[in-house]
């Protein structure tokens, strides 16, 4: 398994003084890009809060989320289903925004930041910081910034970070030859 897979956590303790590098978040957003889509539609849409937006996106973060007010750089991920394949009543357009969103939080992960996505926050709010058309969803928001000091960190906060990662057995979550049938490879 790749590392990037292996040590992507969804961290929340980051450095408030320091920010992202413009080449950083350019490649963040290249990796974004070459994601799969159907038909290579690419049905993502991303709006960069680094400056003025920041300010009010970081408003409409939900009461759990207010760890996120550290990060200096907040990417709001939106879409419409008109965006991207549907067939067969099936909409592709959210395969798409997660693939797009995971490859942001590997090349995050592979450059030491601390890339969350969240879906803690006031839909309406955003779209009006950011004046996102109203046909458009907002399905997540990336927090990134620097890993900060867990000795300046909330206890609870240091607590979550050290926490021991778990999943799932694959046999929870995998079948095989059919729907509840063991998997056993």
């Amino acid at each position: 398994m790749l590392k990037e897979i292996a040590n992507r956590r969804s961290r929340r303790i980051i450095d408030p003084q320091r920010t992202i590098d413009p080449a950083v978040i350019r490649d963040l957003l290249e990796a974004a890009r070459w994601a799969p889509s159907c038909s290579n539609n690419q049905p993502w849409r991303f709006v960069i809060s680094v400056a003025e937006s920041l300010v009010q996106v970081k408003e409409a973060l939900t009461k759990g989320n207010a760890w996120a007010r550290q990060a200096p750089l907040i990417i709001t991920v939106a879409s419409n289903p008109d965006l991207d394949c549907r067939i067969k009543d099936r909409d592709y357009f959210t395969l798409g925004l997660g693939l797009a969103v995971e490859n942001i939080l590997l090349e995050g992960t592979s450059r030491g930041l601390v890339v969350h996505p969240i879906a803690g926050f006031i839909e309406r709010k955003v779209k009006e910081a950011l004046d996102i058309p109203e046909e458009y969803r907002v399905h997540v928001l990336i927090i990134i910034g620097h890993p900060g000091d867990p000795e300046k960190a909330e206890p609870d906060l240091v607590k979550r970070e050290n926490a021991t990662r778990e999943r799932k057995p694959l046999g929870d979550i995998v079948f095989q030859e059919g729907w509840q049938k063991s998997f056993n490879i």
